[in-house]
């Protein structure tokens, strides 16, 4: 069985579904989205279809979660663009129909598989990141409540990840649709859809990531058209690789 696991997508098609083209030419048989589907892209409604046709199970990420919660009024907490992002998530917010929020509350706190347990930020909470530096006392903690299966799987911190650990791995397959790097001082939203797919092997699990590139341009024109608040700031984050 060979299973496509992705997630954070954050409302980018383009990225969507040069991820889903690429897990079909690679034979995946199974997928599982970890969450964070529309929140903050030109296309949320589009992208809660997408993956609603599908038929796969769906973890609820914390913008998920968000995405049903009522506007909490602004909060500056001091980073930057704070404000633009509030107000575009906002809006992505205001896109949805009470047919899209209904499928958003079948999305699951965690899903089981098999010897794998899928997540988004941890099974304890959807916004912890788990990451190569997470203690491992953290970890044995979650363990020790939610599951001792061979390979756990979570998104969030849009960073992938293969950490492996006494009798067991932590994965990561990074982000379909907002990957970022730290570059001049400042951030960019790379134009590559990063995935995880996992194959049974001789009793346990093989990893192996895919970063499929895609056109910039096309999520840059779909941001300017969109109608989006801060659309051209949003658009100019964009590059290619």
């Amino acid at each position: 069985m060979r299973i496509a696991v992705f997630g954070d997508i954050h409302g980018n098609l383009p990225a969507l579904r040069a991820a889903l083209a690429d897990m079909r030419a690679q034979g995946a048989e199974a997928f599982v989205c970890l969450g964070d589907v529309a929140m903050d892209g030109a296309w949320p409604r589009e992208c809660v279809a997408e993956v609603a046709a599908l038929g796969c199970p769906v973890v609820r990420g914390n913008a998920d979660r968000e995405m049903l919660e009522a506007p909490r009024p602004f909060t500056p907490r001091g980073l930057p663009d704070e404000r633009e992002g509030w107000e575009i998530g906002n809006w992505g917010r205001e896109q949805l129909t009470d047919g899209d929020r209904d499928v958003l509350r079948t999305y699951r706190p965690t899903v089981s598989l098999p010897d794998l347990l899928c997540f988004h930020g941890s099974p304890e909470r959807d916004n912890e990141e788990l990451a190569a530096g997470t203690p491992e006392d953290r970890l044995e903690e979650l363990r020790a409540t939610h599951g001792q299966q061979a390979a756990w799987v979570g998104g969030h911190t849009h960073k992938p990840l293969l950490r492996t650990l006494d009798g067991w791995t932590l994965l990561n397959p990074g982000s379909v649709g907002l990957p970022f790097e730290r570059r001049s001082g400042g951030y960019v939203n790379l134009a590559r859809a990063e995935y995880l797919l996992i194959d049974r092997a001789g009793g346990g699990w093989q990893v192996t990531f895919r970063a499929v590139p895609y056109d910039v341009e096309e999520v840059r024109r779909g941001l300017l058209a969109s109608g989006m608040p801060h659309a051209a700031w949003a658009a100019g984050d964009w590059v290619a690789e």
